[in-house]
């Protein structure tokens, strides 16, 4: 199970924000941008970064060392994500807004304040969503026996510990991994044979195995505070627009709309850029979490038909159940999400193409083929 958050995390994160709130007000009180409330911002902003990278260490730490199994028969099979395929999306997801924001505050002596206030509301949303961190998951259901016999046997082979494994009542026929935890629905349960509830799981632990819960997590965070910042002042500026006779300190508020007009948008493009990145994460580990299941279960076929019919069972689950889903949707077995833009905007690659490839190494497992990979 990934690691709460320790106390230095927890005081280290509240301290950088502090600091952010404080460099406004020592800047007015000095009368400029620059010195002393530059100097406090960037401090702050070495806290959250202390704080980020603890968080960053202990989520991967948490995670299971794991001799995942390398091939089905004579066919080989990369069971995880490539250094090749994983740099380049993890540089545009983290590191590029990371050198983005060095060089705003190393090059711009105002540069900190749009880069502190996106902060400031990032750790904001962050400190939210701790304070509801183990939401209430009624409807839970005690697993069938054979269920949790599949999981033990695959978690032995695939030399992890047995998770904990709980079956919510959810209309929707999806599982998905959170917390250490593998959750699948009672639907789920009922659409799958044996083999294919099997399959599934093994996805699962796949996904275990592979830390990807960590390190979505981690590579995450940009995106989510810059397009979270990029929100907020768009709000901001609409309510200035429309209320913008009736507002107090006419002053404050003009240049809190001017500071909103130049950062946003760079934040919005920026945001999404890292935001594209991620997803195209997220794509690449689920065809290596396909292929580390067929690994574990020698059946690829038996994940095939799985996704096949959950792909079928979705098609009519009516989307304010999708939406209630979507904040597991990174580690389903099946995305929850239908985007209309097209594969770039997708958690999940298309079904047709993840049963392609297990198809192709089914072929080869039954020809006695040689190497094979499923990762995009």
């Amino acid at each position: 199970m990934a690691p709460r958050t320790s106390h230095f995390e927890h005081h280290s994160l509240i301290a950088g924000l502090l600091l952010l709130v404080a460099a406004p007000f020592v800047g007015a009180a000095e009368g400029s941008l620059v010195g002393s409330a530059r100097l406090v911002c960037v401090i702050g902003l070495g806290v959250l970064g202390l704080h980020a990278l603890s968080r960053g260490i202990r989520l991967y730490r948490a995670g299971v060392s794991a001799s995942l199994p390398k091939s089905v028969g004579r066919v080989t099979v990369r069971v995880r994500p490539g250094w090749i395929s994983s740099v380049a999306p993890a540089s545009f997801a983290l590191v590029l807004p990371v050198a983005a924001g060095v060089a705003l505050v190393a090059l711009v002596d105002w540069g900190w304040v749009p880069l502190g206030a996106a902060l400031l509301l990032g750790g904001l949303a962050t400190l939210l969503k701790r304070a509801d961190d183990e939401p209430l998951e009624p409807y839970r259901r005690d697993p069938p026996r054979e269920v949790p016999a599949l999981l033990e046997r695959l978690c032995m082979r695939a030399d992890v510990p047995v998770p904990e494994l709980m079956v919510e009542g959810d209309v929707e026929a999806n599982a998905w991994t959170t917390r250490g935890r593998i959750h699948v629905t009672t639907r789920l349960l009922r659409v799958l044979d044996q083999a294919e509830i099997e399959a599934v799981l093994a996805h699962e632990v796949a996904h275990l195995a592979n830390r990807d819960a960590a390190v979505m997590d981690v590579f995450s965070a940009p995106s989510r505070v810059l397009l979270g910042y990029a929100a907020a002042t768009a709000a901001g500026l609409k309510f200035w627009l429309k209320n913008l006779f009736d507002l107090p300190f006419p002053g404050v508020t003009i240049w809190g709309a001017i500071l909103g007009v130049v950062s946003g948008p760079p934040a919005f493009a920026l945001g999404w850029v890292s935001r594209l990145s991620l997803l195209r994460m997220s794509r690449t580990r689920e065809f290596t979490a396909d292929a580390a299941a067929a690994t574990l279960t020698g059946r690829p076929s038996a994940l095939a038909s799985a996704l096949v019919k959950l792909d079928k069972q979705s098609s009519w689950i009516p989307r304010a159940d999708l939406r209630e889903a979507e904040a597991r949707a990174v580690l389903c077995i099946l995305g929850t999400d239908r985007s209309r833009l097209g594969r770039l905007f997708a958690t999940h690659p298309p079904v047709a193409a993840r049963v392609k490839r297990l198809e192709a190494i089914e072929e080869r497992v039954q020809g006695g083929g040689r190497a094979v990979s499923l990762e995009s």
